[in-house]
């Protein structure tokens, strides 16, 4: 089994560091059209952390204005205290927090506590007489509660949970629902089988005498497993905070298109406009740690970003997106 879960776990790791390799790539050649020279050096971290050492002890430090990467949270917190002696800073691609308390690193990726409060917000700002519900399981009581706290008058109800199962009490459930007002639901889970049976059962429910709309404060990858269907998630307007928007066809698209014989991936996207971020802001000045605290939100083709300094733990994003099942495709929604 162990072995089984290192293959799937390298496997992954491959194809996410294509995809942000593909992006940079673009970025760098974006950049030098604009007339800036960049020297930029890759390595392969072979997911092995004597490697990176290996590397690292190879090159000049004091020579780096920037590192992007590794992708493993291990590794990069290696890459990241050598690098911190020489105030380098380390952008982390896929991550939004770990146990690292450097000044040097930036969390691209927003925290999931950023994420829900942003969705909460949004709620909250939208809210007229709606009557709100929850469901969740046991793992996501958390978040349950603090949906009550922000909304003391929603409603909740729990999954029924067994070693081998896990489902909706649907007559307890069609109790819950307002005949008066519109239902907003949040399913709350990182379990697949659960989301696509709650979706169903929501779709079910979704007629002119009660309108339901389904909402998550953390779409995580049970809610884009293929069980799960798209129709109902469109008919539901399902809504959700994201780190990424959908790109549109831009020249970024377009470019990678001609390039590469296909179309992004979320991940190709995020390393274009990682890199290009990083690279505009090193262009303006040199010192990523000093410009940082000058400029502001920058948004590219499907992601942007925002940092906020914490004095001990480094650079968070704080910028995220609001988006919506719609007519089967997905849209951003601008609160």
């Amino acid at each position: 089994i162990a072995n089984t879960e290192q293959a799937i776990q390298r496997s992954n790791a491959i194809s996410y560091s294509l995809g942000l390799y593909s992006g940079a790539l673009m970025a760098v050649d974006s950049i030098a059209k604009l007339g800036v020279s960049v020297d930029v050096k890759t390595f392969d971290t072979e997911l092995n952390k004597e490697k990176v050492r290996s590397i690292l002890a190879k090159q000049n430090m004091g020579e780096l204005d920037a590192i992007i990467g590794p992708l493993q949270a291990d590794i990069l917190k290696e890459v990241a205290s050598q690098a911190n002696q020489y105030q380098i800073p380390i952008i982390a691609p896929l991550t939004s927090e770990s146990d690292l308390s450097l000044p040097n690193v930036f969390f691209s990726v927003p925290a999931d506590q950023i994420l829900r409060n942003r969705m909460l917000d949004y709620v909250e700002a939208l809210k007229t007489d709606q009557n709100i519900i929850v469901i969740s399981d046991s793992k996501n009581d958390t978040t349950r509660i603090l949906i009550k706290q922000r909304f003391p008058l929603a409603k909740s109800i729990q999954v029924l949970e067994d070693e081998e199962n896990i489902s909706l009490d649907i007559e307890a459930f069609s109790l819950l629902l307002s005949l008066e007002k519109e239902n907003w639901v949040f399913v709350e889970t990182d379990n697949f089988k659960l989301v696509a049976s709650v979706t169903s059962i929501l779709n079910s429910s979704n007629t002119e005498e009660t309108p339901v709309r389904m909402f998550t404060t953390n779409k995580n990858k049970a809610f884009e497993n293929d069980v799960v269907s798209g129709t109902h998630l469109s008919n539901l307007n399902f809504t959700y905070p994201s780190i990424y928007k959908e790109t549109a066809n831009d020249a970024f698209v377009r470019s990678y298109r001609a390039r590469f014989g296909s179309s992004p991936d979320r991940y190709a996207t995020r390393g274009f406009d990682l890199t290009y971020d990083l690279l505009l802001k090193l262009a303006y000045r040199p010192d990523l740690l000093a410009v940082s605290e000058s400029i502001g939100l920058t948004e590219y083709s499907g992601n942007k970003f925002d940092y906020a300094k914490d004095l001990a733990s480094g650079y968070f994003n704080l910028a995220s997106y609001i988006m919506m099942y719609q007519n089967m495709s997905i849209k951003q929604i601008t609160p």
